[in-house]
């Protein structure tokens, strides 16, 4: 049996499992370890994986996959969560650069508080 280390935290009532993967190597298969640890009745339990990567142009790159396994392009809890960990883990200050898959986004801790930009909404046509 193979060990993974994580962090749980929630927001506004979401619960996340966190790698972070600038001490534990990222899973090979994020999808199906979202849907094996997010199952609240045989896993830890959770709304999502999240994990906190070095990023690709920026400093750090978020990486959100739901309890079926699909990436979420972006989760506004989500990345509350994100930014207390790189911030609580001494990797950033105040303001945290991080690319997600709905685009770049600088997070500010003020006061103890995460505060997104997350930009104007787009509402998809179906």
């Amino acid at each position: 049996m193979s060990r993974l280390a994580f962090t749980k935290l929630h927001g506004c009532g979401n619960d996340f499992i966190l790698v972070d993967a600038f001490e534990t190597p990222p899973p090979a298969d994020a999808a199906t370890l979202a849907r094996q640890l997010t199952d609240r009745h045989f896993g830890i339990g959770g709304d999502g994986l999240i994990l906190v990567l070095p990023g690709d142009r920026l400093r750090f790159k978020m990486r959100m996959f739901n309890p079926d396994g699909s990436e979420a392009e972006m989760c506004g809890n989500g990345i509350r969560c994100f930014a207390r960990l790189v911030h609580e883990r001494g990797y950033a200050d105040s303001e945290i650069p991080v690319e997600t898959g709905a685009g770049d986004l600088t997070l500010l801790i003020e006061e103890g508080l995460v505060r997104v930009d997350m930009g104007v909404a787009r509402l998809l046509k179906g």
